[in-house]
């Protein structure tokens, strides 16, 4: 009897040893063959994860950056049609000076020309480096008829640059007399370079 129970409990050893041996062998499998596995999948499921947000990202980043391209060809439209507008420092200074034959040839005299403060009119971002556009102004008196003073706002004002007449002050010289005396007071857009002095 005694043997007997020696023989279980020798049987049920070997059976718990067998058992733990399989237990321990299964853990051993499971950390060297299925959880690296497991763990690669879990990363690779993070990194596509990842990776769809990114790609998210980049189709709004691509699509601003598409919208923002547009915009910046309409302004450098718009800023080529307005730059044709603009005179350069020479062409200022061309256009003043030739204010005495252009009054001349509308049959006016030209007896006055005052030039006012010249104002910083835009100092934009897009501009070339260290330029900005100046409002340069002068007030312009001559005398002649009323129609050769038409004239001579037609004159001034038939350029591709833009000439702005931003006052007119008209009055008679004496009693029932043709001649006016006209005071205008003239703007001009410059576009300056920072090594031009603006035409004062």
């Amino acid at each position: 009897m005694l043997s007997e129970k020696w023989t279980k409990s020798v049987r049920s050893s070997r059976n718990v040893m067998f058992a733990a041996l399989v237990v321990i062998g299964a853990i051993a499998v499971y950390n060297r063959v299925v959880a690296p596995h497991k763990n690669y999948l879990l990363a690779a499921r993070r990194y596509g994860l990842v990776a769809g947000n990114l790609a998210k990202k980049n189709q709004v980043v691509t699509g601003n950056v598409a919208a923002k391209e547009k915009q910046l060809e309409k302004l450098q439209g718009k800023f080529g049609q307005i730059h044709t507008r603009l005179f350069g420092p020479i062409g200022a200074r061309k256009f003043f000076g030739q204010l005495q034959t252009v009054s001349e040839e509308a049959n006016c005299i030209m007896y006055s020309l005052k030039f006012l403060p010249t104002d910083q009119a835009i100092n934009a971002e897009h501009l070339k480096a260290g330029s900005h556009i100046t409002a340069n102004r002068a007030v312009l008196s001559v005398i002649g008829n009323y129609g050769d003073i038409v004239v001579l706002v037609n004159k001034l004002q038939d350029r591709l640059e833009q000439v702005r007449i931003d006052s007119v002050n008209v009055k008679l010289i004496r009693k029932n007399a043709e001649q006016l005396k006209c005071n205008m007071t003239i703007t001009i857009y410059v576009m300056q370079d920072e090594e031009e002095p603006p035409y004062d």
